[in-house]
């Protein structure tokens, strides 16, 4: 069982290099697919929710993020996940939420590149 975790963490690494590269249809199909193998796969819903965010369907990555993060997301991820997620929000024009996330990322990362910035927008737009 965990040579085939191992194996399939390697395979959803290199999906995700495929996905930024150019198989971005190909890719999305693969996390959609692993999702319903592996509903309980915080890895698979966070994968997917970053194609959903590429593409452009907010609400959908949220909900992906949203479920990765109920799973259990890996700390490494949850810089990442607060940025792309408050992202989110805010095109979904839930501002409270896209600040709150954005304050959360700065607590884990409070160097992070452009999260200074966004919650200032943010910020600037609520009032």
């Amino acid at each position: 069982m965990k040579i085939f975790k191992a194996f399939f963490v390697m395979i959803l690494v290199i999906t995700s290099a495929a996905y930024a590269v150019e198989n971005a249809e190909e890719t999305k199909r693969f996390y959609e697919a692993v999702v319903r193998a592996q509903p309980q796969n915080p890895n698979a819903h966070y994968d997917l929710a970053n194609v959903y965010l590429a593409e452009g369907r907010y609400a959908e990555a949220l909900e992906h993020y949203c479920e990765a993060n109920r799973i259990g997301l890996a700390a490494s991820r949850m810089e990442n996940y607060y940025f792309n997620s408050s992202v989110c929000y805010s095109k979904v024009g839930k501002m409270d939420e896209a600040i709150d996330s954005m304050e959360a990322c700065l607590k884990v990362n409070p160097e992070h590149n452009g999260a200074k910035e966004l919650l200032a927008l943010y910020k600037d737009k609520k009032t």
